[in-house]
């Protein structure tokens, strides 16, 4: 289903003065939302500072296959905040989300749309640059996740270590159907 554009942002496509920012936030103990524009923004109730601490998010690439995507954030690190935050907490599978803000010619947030979100895989801090990198994973990884059982003899019986129940379980489901017909 397409999505309708609002009033304010067709004008603005008329007008050919859309202007394209990054709205970043990160989930660590202490949320920290960035964005690439030259001034504060304000979305939904919360502020997205204008630091210049945001140095660079890596490129995305799609597949027509499920996969687990990775992308990478670069920060300032001459600012010990963020260092501090990932040095002195657990910030694995923190939540990164990626949101790109389209704003009109007076600088006014139109609309906004999920550019990608993922969780915080690993970080690395460059101390001859002064730049740390959070290697961040799509939403498709679940760190935490804990293992689930399958329909087959071998799951079944680790938890039950007689029962057969599932010995004939691949004969009874042959196709399963995603989608319509």
């Amino acid at each position: 289903m397409a999505r309708g554009l609002s009033s304010d942002l067709k004008t603005e496509f008329a007008n050919q003065s859309i202007k394209p920012i990054i709205l970043l936030t990160i989930g660590f103990a202490t949320v920290v939302r960035l964005t690439n524009h030259y001034k504060d923004i304000v979305s939904d109730g919360n502020t997205f500072t204008s630091s210049g601490h945001l140095l660079n998010i890596s490129s995305k690439s799609e597949s027509s296959e499920i996969n687990v995507a990775n992308f990478q954030i670069s920060l300032s690190a001459v600012d010990n905040t963020y260092v501090a935050a990932v040095l002195n907490n657990n910030v694995s599978n923190d939540e990164v989300t990626i949101d790109v803000g389209l704003l009109n010619g007076s600088d006014a947030l139109i609309d906004t749309f999920n550019f990608d979100r993922g969780y915080i895989e690993s970080f690395t801090i460059n101390t001859q640059r002064a730049t740390m990198s959070l290697s961040c994973t799509s939403h498709f990884s679940d760190f935490s996740r804990i293992g689930g059982r399958q329909t087959n003899t071998g799951s079944q019986q680790k938890f039950f270590s007689t029962d057969v129940g599932m010995e004939f379980a691949a004969l009874t489901v042959t196709d399963i159907l995603w989608g319509r017909k």
